[in-house]
């Protein structure tokens, strides 16, 4: 089959929505001092933040900065040039020892001078974040005035007016059931005239099972892209996911969710939440740090070897945390993870070990939770990380609601109130405290209702408003939800939508002499999902798009099969050449089916303009058909 003629090139740049070339943050403006403070955290303190600084020069805080040094002011707002910071800095100057500030780094402080050198208005901090949020309801109203506030104090901030009812059933489709809606879901949307007919479709989306489905692939991937594979192996997620999809299927709160994934136990197979314990083999320090990381949103790991030196965590709070599963153990059973039990050692304490002389014995540790709250010495298993996990899901705890509200909002809208989503660090950018707060303590209001925040979130005008094409390097963001690149899962979906993509599972490779421990079978989702996989924790911009991901989708022969108008053939294409013989017709329903939205007039243009030239209806077809499939929009939530 030919594949993207020149004709039909047109199409593709219509139909791209690049991710890339959007904004690197949607909710403020330019860098503030509180982006530009960690790199002088991280560079330059040990000169200029002690109590008699280099130079008579402090940047320990905006107001110090401004003081100058003993020669006069170091910033001149607005004006990079006329600053003696930008001027020592960019010539390499300073810092003086160690390697020269990236290129990235010099050009943020660059930028930050040029924006007229801002304080910021974080809101954050260890002292905001390690207070409690206030517990009660707020309606889509109050969130929307509460936004509108925010975005009214940016003047300059280009405005985004609502999405049409096309983009927001793809939306609202692919955020909560993983998959894009089918041609009659689309057409039954757009004849409804009923005013309440989206947040109508909210509910219907999150009573579908596939909303279970598609929210515990994200929580599983968040947690097995930070596992190890481990030796003699591999990994089964499928059974915990299952778990997990069934109770939030079931609106079950997520404190309990996460009570059962921390402190349960039996066999992986009997018990599939045991999972997060079991494939992290119960190792105290992994488990410590990713306890943290997945459901309180913290990265204290730093504090392991040392206090932390951009937070307010000690080695002693990092020790204590890991002292929870100091009694845990478990072992990974040999190619097949299901008979894994986690259980109780029966003896023993957890030890942080002694850095200055290792040989020596370390300092034994207590259970201990951040708060203080401990166990004490001597517990069993079962009451450790029983205490560990009320703990983590207490109401009065600063930072499980805070995480997951976090986690929600960037999921919906492309970004999160702190990113790196698993980072609220005192050290991090905090945008919109008030609105941050506010959901996170609504959640907690609700008794961790996760439907309830998605749904209020999703009824918001922020949320439902369009999103720019594309954004010129270096424009002001925009007050809208950003376009995320699709999941390797939500890809498969799109795929099985546009093309019927069948998911062929190969046969099971039994043990042999040679081959002890062959790799499980990997089906079509497993390689498109292993392709097109990521890191939700990661920062949008760090969302890696490759070569092999493109190469994929272009030429991977199971999407190929189905990209065939052969009569034969019995694709959803063949089916519809046969049954529509009008081109303008069979390409919007092919558009359709697709793209989940009516194609515009310019595309059926140039699509009619290639069956025209083409010569044969079949290959244009398949052409068009082809490049839809390519097009940056197919792959992007936007």
């Amino acid at each position: 089959m030919r594949r993207l003629p020149i004709a039909i090139g047109g199409l593709i740049l219509v139909l791209a929505h690049p991710g890339s070339q959007m904004q690197a943050r949607a909710m403020g403006g330019g860098p503030d001092f509180e982006a530009v403070r960690v790199v002088f955290k991280t560079r330059c303190l040990r000169c200029h933040g002690a109590d008699d600084p280099a130079a008579g020069l402090d940047l320990r805080t905006l107001d110090t900065l401004n003081l100058g040094s003993e020669l006069g002011p170091v910033v001149e707002p607005g004006s990079p040039e006329g600053s003696v910071l930008w001027d020592r800095v960019s010539i390499g100057e300073m810092p003086p020892d160690g390697p020269p500030l990236p290129d990235r780094q010099i050009q943020l402080i660059r930028s930050w001078i040029a924006a007229g050198a801002p304080g910021g208005d974080r809101g954050g901090g260890a002292g905001d974040l390690d207070r409690v949020p206030d517990a009660r309801a707020i309606d889509v109203g109050t969130l929307d005035a509460m936004v509108a506030d925010r975005l009214g104090a940016s003047p300059d901030l280009p405005r985004a007016g609502r999405t049409t009812d096309e983009v927001f059933l793809r939306r609202a489709s692919i955020d909560l059931t993983g998959r894009p809606p089918t041609p009659e879901e689309l057409h039954a949307f757009l004849d409804d005239d009923d005013p309440d007919k989206r947040a109508r479709a909210i509910d219907a989306l999150l009573d579908r099972p596939e909303f279970g489905a598609s929210w515990a692939s994200y929580w599983s991937d968040t947690i097995r892209h930070r596992v190890p594979p481990p030796e003699l192996t591999f990994l089964d997620y499928d059974p915990f996911e299952g778990w997990l999809a069934d109770r939030l299927n079931q609106d079950e709160p997520w404190d309990r969710v996460v009570r059962a994934i921390l402190a349960a136990e039996g066999t992986v197979a009997d018990r599939p939440e045991l999972a997060f314990v079991a494939f992290h083999q119960a190792d105290p320090v992994k488990l410590a740090a990713e306890t943290s990381r997945v459901f309180l949103g913290l990265q204290i790991q730093c504090a392991q070897c040392h206090d932390h030196k951009f937070d307010h965590w000690t080695r002693d709070q990092f020790h204590g945390l890991a002292a929870f599963f100091g009694r845990t153990k478990t072992k990974l059973s040999q190619n097949d993870p299901g008979p894994t039990v986690v259980e109780d050692a029966g003896k023993g304490e957890y030890w942080m070990p002694n850095l200055e002389d290792p040989t020596q014995a370390g300092t034994v540790m207590a259970p201990t939770f951040l708060d203080g709250r401990s166990t004490g010495l001597g517990a069993p298993d079962a009451d450790r990380r029983a205490l560990l996990a009320f703990a983590v899901t207490d109401p009065e705890n600063p930072w499980f609601a805070r995480a997951f509200a976090n986690r929600a909002w960037a999921r919906l809208t492309g970004r999160g109130f702190f990113e790196p989503v698993d980072n609220m660090a005192a050290s991090q950018r905090h945008d919109w405290p008030e609105v941050h707060d506010a959901l996170a303590g609504h959640f907690a209001y609700t008794g961790f209702d996760v439907k309830g925040l998605l749904r209020l979130i999703m009824n918001t005008d922020y949320y439902q408003r369009r999103l720019p094409v594309e954004v010129e390097r270096g424009a002001p963001p925009y007050g809208i939800a950003a376009p995320r690149r699709l999941g390797g899962d939500e890809l498969f979906e799109a795929l099985v939508r546009a093309l019927e993509l069948p998911d062929v599972s190969p046969p099971k490779v039994e043990p042999t002499k040679e081959i002890r421990f062959p790799p499980p079978p990997r089906s079509t989702r497993d390689l498109v999902a292993d392709r097109n996989d990521f890191d939700p924790s990661l920062c949008p911009e760090e969302i890696p798009r490759t070569i092999g991901q493109a190469m994929m989708l272009m030429n991977f022969d199971q999407i190929q099969a189905r990209i065939d108008a052969d009569p034969g053939a019995e694709t959803p294409l063949s089916r519809l050449l046969g049954e529509e013989p009008d081109d303008r017709r069979a390409f919007t329903r092919l558009f359709e089916r697709v793209m989940a939205r009516r194609p515009t007039g310019r595309e059926v243009e140039i699509a009619l303009e290639h069956v025209a030239s083409a010569g044969d209806r079949a290959v244009a077809f398949e052409d068009l058909l082809w490049s839809l499939i390519n097009s940056a929009e197919f792959s992007t939530r936007r």
